[in-house]
């Protein structure tokens, strides 16, 4: 769990962010955007390819998050604005201008959206977790620690007391299993979960 020093000398996790957003402290959504603001934005960043629109992604994501304050239900802070930052990925995507660039994204998300129509989102959890359990505990270990935690593979590295190498090769293999196990819905589910 991430913490942060304020000023005053208190140190707050993020739960103890969220209770304050709630009860609107307009300081808590700061220490907040402080926190995440570089992850988020390096991740938006990196799949739109252009810093103006990925500030205006994480931006977007930040004033959801303080309008949302009072009927959001947050468990885990990271994860959460992660997915938040990843559909507003999508729908910048999709209403961009620049269709054409991105026609092949779009095609994908909008056959996501058919998918997820057509089936129950728990059950696309479901099957996601089923594939996951299978990993050995390692690999599931270091997969869950990329994708639930989004650590880099230098900080699982540190945290699992391996090289950056094994890391690497254990995401590796749990994509591959994860590719054999889901076929077609592994990018889906990647999209919608991750």
């Amino acid at each position: 769990m991430e913490s942060t020093f304020r000023s005053d000398g208190l140190s707050l996790s993020d739960e103890a962010l969220v209770e304050m957003l709630r009860l609107d402290h307009e300081w808590a959504l700061k220490e907040i955007f402080d926190r995440y603001n570089v992850r988020l934005f390096s991740m938006a960043r990196g799949v739109l390819k252009d810093e103006a629109t990925a500030k205006d992604v994480v931006q977007n994501v930040f004033i959801d998050l303080w309008n949302r304050r009072h009927t959001s239900n947050i468990r885990m802070l990271l994860p959460y604005l992660s997915r938040a930052v990843k559909f507003q990925i999508l729908k910048q995507l999709r209403d961009s201008e620049s269709r054409e660039q991105h026609f092949e994204t779009a095609r994908r998300i909008e056959y996501a959206n058919q998918t997820e129509e057509a089936i129950n989102y728990n059950e696309l959890e479901a099957l996601l977790e089923e594939a996951i359990s299978k990993l050995s505990p390692r690999c599931r270990e270091v997969f869950e620690l990329s994708r639930y935690e989004n650590l880099s593979h230098k900080e699982i590295s540190a945290r699992l007391n391996i090289s950056p190498k094994t890391v690497e090769v254990q995401i590796g293999k749990a994509l591959s299993l994860l590719r054999e196990k889901l076929g077609w819905f592994l990018p889906i589910l990647l999209i919608l979960f991750f």
